[in-house]
């Protein structure tokens, strides 16, 4: 049953967001904050598939904040602008998001003073980021960021003479208290980019209110991806492949053609079979997956080519290697699956997926004799400073590749099937 204006009134925060259906058939829903929250706001969003087909990725628009006066909406408001917002996409074909944003831009070149939901749009359209990058970045914004500060706040009342640092602090700190450390300096860091970009559009005066100095950084020590060493690898292997959990074959591939590429898991599981280069003997990861925004070659050897084979067997109509029609927004096996695996075999804190790329570093410079060079080129590591990368562009594809051979007769060896 949907709600009305009374009962969405009546909504309380709790420890978790609230999600409730307010529009029957018509997927609107207001989203009511966590009691950690500062403004325990409530917001309206609008939920479809685009593109309109049984295929189509589920997709999230935000309405706005639940409420009366400027710029915010009643629950009649939201449904009107809902049904607008369907009727664009399906005449125009386009992403109902798309209107919201194109809107957004045209009011920030307006305003001299935009909104704080409007200042972080238009940094967002002129950023270059990885989609998943992309994603992460608006996740943190409308959940983190817009809920506590107010999406609708001139961009201007953050600035430093008007208590924007204290604000800024205020955020940071209530997300430490909540254990998330590392996402409260990732907040920070996004909050510093916006207002720097909004101080050179003139929005709003320097000095940047969320700029990071010694007494505001977060006091925790790093904790890096956790590896094995070699002795421990054989004991790893064989349970790897007994599989007593009863992992799935795409999970398990997918798992060991981390172990033998040491490739992120972001840019291996969207692997494609039009991708892999037999003539030439490679597998081109495009620069759209990588973190360096290049395109990245991986010399393929025989257990890398075993494995995309048997994976051919199974998918070999579909487009994508690691093809899975379980994938809610993606076609292909999910990305946490991997670590959610190792962590069945009781791996957690001793083993997580990017932990191989050190595994891979480490072992290949101290049993394998590589340098650590040739290693971290074919990790797509960026090597030397700025001068040298732009004069020597030498990729080193026949040690790489010699090494690629070594590393897979080596942990081959120390017991891993394929």
């Amino acid at each position: 049953m949907a709600l009305n204006d009374l009962q969405i009134r009546q909504l309380k925060a709790a420890e978790k967001r609230q999600s409730y259906s307010v529009w029957d058939g018509n997927s609107l829903f207001v989203v009511v904050e966590p009691k950690s929250k500062a403004s325990n706001s409530k917001s309206f969003v609008g939920r479809t598939r685009f593109p309109p087909v049984r295929g189509g990725k589920q997709i999230q628009v935000r309405i706005g904040v639940y409420g009366s006066g400027a710029n915010k909406f009643s629950l009649k408001e939201a449904r009107d602008e809902w049904d607008r917002l369907r009727k664009w996409s399906k005449t125009t074909g386009k992403d109902p998001r798309l209107l919201k944003k194109e809107e957004r831009k045209v009011a920030a070149v307006r305003y001299k003073n935009p909104p704080l939901i409007d200042a972080a749009n238009a940094w967002l359209e002129r950023s270059d980021h990885r989609p998943s990058t992309r994603d992460d970045y608006e996740n943190k914004i409308n959940n983190q960021i817009l809920p506590v500060l107010g999406e609708r706040t001139p961009v201007s009342e953050f600035s430093w003479n008007n208590g924007g640092r204290e604000k800024v602090l205020q955020l940071k700190e209530a997300i430490e208290r909540r254990g998330a450390v590392s996402q409260a300096q990732r907040v920070q860091m996004l909050m510093r980019q916006i207002f720097e970009f909004s101080i050179d559009r003139g929005w709003m005066p320097p000095p940047n209110p969320a700029v990071s100095s010694r007494l505001s950084r977060s006091r925790h020590k790093v904790v890096h991806s956790p590896h094995l060493d070699w002795e421990h690898l054989p004991q790893f292997f064989a349970e790897l492949n007994e599989n007593k959990q009863n992992g799935s074959y795409l999970v398990l591939s997918a798992l060991k053609l981390t172990i033998l590429t040491f490739q992120r898991v972001g840019s291996l599981v969207p692997m494609k079979f039009d991708e892999i280069d037999y003539k030439n003997d490679f597998w081109r990861i495009p620069p759209e997956r990588m973190k360096s925004k290049e395109e990245h070659f991986v010399p393929l050897t025989d257990p890398i080519k075993k494995i995309v084979e048997k994976m051919g067997a199974i998918n070999g109509d579909q487009e994508y290697v690691f093809f899975s029609s379980r994938g809610k927004d993606k076609p292909y096996v999910r990305e946490n699956s991997l670590n959610t695996h190792l962590a069945k075999m009781g791996y957690r804190g001793r083993q997580s997926v990017h932990g191989f790329r050190s595994v891979a570093l480490t072992c290949g410079t101290e049993q394998l004799g590589f340098h650590k060079d040739i290693i971290r080129r074919q990790m797509a590591h960026a090597i030397g400073d700025k001068t040298e990368r732009s004069y020597l562009h030498a990729q080193f594809f026949k040690e790489r590749r010699e090494f690629m051979n070594a590393w897979s007769d080596a942990v081959l060896q120390r017991g891993l099937e394929v």
